[in-house]
């Protein structure tokens, strides 16, 4: 027996993960999954790189229902990339189911091409706030009969300032809803929008192992401020290094450090946020 299907996932959807050489679930998935297929509310957290879109996306694509035409899952991530990548996901996941469609909604996109295919039948929207919000005031989109609500990288999404818009999203879907809240750390901010918007949540945390990967050696130099210029210098000059990036802690830094490398004849280049 599949690993996936003792989980709850069907032999259908099993035999598309073994095909995408996906065998065996992981730890976020193992905990996520039950909860999420048993209807419960789920705050999840867990950084990325921990199997985490699966763990939401799995689940609703069990639920989805082909003969209904309106959006029945919205998954809300705060930046397109992350969006272009979901959607991506989606389609390996539904490429075998007939009648279901996923559209992304993220800005920077042709905004005519989006609304026509709104017209069509999509029952996957994944979106970015501000170009939801743009679609919800052209009333584009109805998210009234939305039964699955994923919040991806909440964290990341209320640092950058997206909570008055993603409590504007919120309303605009119903009450009877499952809401689902993945976030790398559990803010201040976190906490009060799944206290305010989650009925009951189940929880479930995983820790990622900290430390460099397998083949990175790490290797610590002592110095002091006065002679650590001379220091990486020396270290560039002996270490030969194919390529290098330095960080520096400042715009000023950075532009100091790359006009003395230059004048001591090291092939390099700066980059910056003052930088076109």
């Amino acid at each position: 027996m599949s690993q996936f299907s003792s989980l709850g996932i069907s032999g259908e959807l099993v035999q598309v993960l073994e095909a995408l050489n996906i065998t065996t679930p992981t730890p976020i998935q193992e905990q996520a999954i039950p909860v999420a297929l048993d209807g419960k509310d789920l705050i999840a957290q867990a950084q990325t790189g921990t199997g985490k879109t699966f763990a939401f996306l799995l689940p609703i694509i069990e639920k989805i229902d082909p003969s209904s035409e309106h959006v029945q899952a919205l998954i809300v991530t705060p930046t397109r990339e992350l969006a272009l990548q979901i959607t991506n996901e989606v389609q390996k996941l539904i490429a075998h189911l007939d009648g279901v469609n996923v559209l992304a909604v993220y800005g920077g996109q042709d905004v005519e091409k989006q609304l026509n295919k709104l017209k069509k039948n999509v029952q996957i929207v994944i979106a970015t706030p501000g170009r939801l919000l743009d679609h919800l005031r052209r009333e584009s989109i109805d998210l009234s009969q939305v039964s699955f609500l994923v919040l991806d990288e909440a964290d990341q999404m209320l640092h950058i300032g997206f909570l008055p818009e993603v409590e504007s999203i919120i309303a605009q879907t119903s009450d009877e809803r499952q809401t689902m809240l993945f976030s790398a750390t559990m803010s201040a901010d976190v906490k009060v929008l799944a206290k305010k918007h989650m009925k009951n949540p189940h929880t479930v945390q995983i820790e990622r192992k900290q430390g460099p990967a397998e083949k990175v050696e790490q290797l610590a130099v002592q110095t002091t401020d006065r002679g650590k210029q001379g220091l990486l210098i020396h270290l560039i000059r002996t270490q030969q290094p194919f390529m290098a990036v330095i960080f520096c802690r400042t715009k000023r830094r950075v532009s100091k450090l790359f006009g003395i490398l230059k004048n001591e004849g090291f092939l390099c280049d700066e980059l910056h946020g003052d930088l076109s």
